[in-house]
């Protein structure tokens, strides 16, 4: 799993609410996405996860909301692992409009791993938490010159 992951999404007129900019659960359907995207690029397979009867459900999220994205916007939700426990691990994500390089949202979900016949926390598997990989603080914005995502003059896998 490489250790900051970028998800990028176009906003559609779908997403829109009455006072015509993203609603805020798509904000939160966002983060699921890429949090789905980097588990996958990093050899999660939650079909096979799910045959085992095991995989991550979401302990809390908390999320700081900071400009509103509208429809057509190109939005980019940058996220990693901040921290592993035996049971559980946070992702910290950042929503991001690169085209005026704002953050939109900040976002933190702790996950836990259950295995989902006795529908009770477990100790992460060893195979599943050799392959996270955890980034401690806070990944640099990832702005290029002209407003795309540059991860790698960063230094980060994309």
């Amino acid at each position: 799993m490489n250790s900051v992951f970028y998800y990028t999404h176009t906003v559609t007129p779908e997403e829109i609410d009455s006072q015509e900019h993203v609603h805020n659960l798509r904000y939160l359907q966002w983060t699921l996405w890429a949090a789905h995207a980097h588990s996958s690029a990093g050899g999660w397979d939650s079909g096979e996860a799910l045959s085992r009867g095991i995989g991550w459900v979401v302990r809390s999220h908390e999320i700081t909301y900071r400009a509103a994205a509208f429809a057509g916007d190109e939005i980019t939700v940058q996220t990693w692992v901040s921290e592993a426990t035996g049971m559980t691990m946070n992702r910290r994500y950042l929503i991001l409009r690169p085209k005026s390089q704002e953050i939109l949202a900040k976002v933190m979900t702790r996950w836990a791993f259950v295995d989902l016949i006795q529908r009770k926390a477990i100790s992460i598997p060893r195979d599943v938490s050799d392959r996270v990989v955890v980034f401690g603080g806070m990944p640099p914005l990832p702005w290029s010159n002209d407003g795309t995502i540059d991860t790698q003059s960063q230094g980060l896998a994309s």
